[in-house]
């Protein structure tokens, strides 16, 4: 499950038009560039106010980034 979330921040962030960097939607959700890029490489865990946070700005549902990989849907 923890793999999908690190799957699905990348996907969300380089299905923009414009694709953002990292360390602006690190900016946009208010944590730092290397936390956001540990969330992004699943080596860190993010907490479920920052899934909140990323589902808000993406309006996608905190449900399906835990639950599918979005690239594969």
């Amino acid at each position: 499950m923890y793999e999908n979330i690190a799957e699905n921040l990348r996907y969300l962030r380089a299905s923009r038009d414009p694709v953002y960097s990292q360390r602006e939607i690190a900016k946009r959700l208010h944590v730092s560039k290397s936390t956001y890029a540990r969330y992004e490489r699943g080596e860190l865990i993010p907490p479920l106010w920052f899934l909140h946070q990323v589902a808000v700005f993406y309006g996608v549902s905190v449900g399906v980034l835990l639950s599918k990989e979005l690239g594969k849907a």
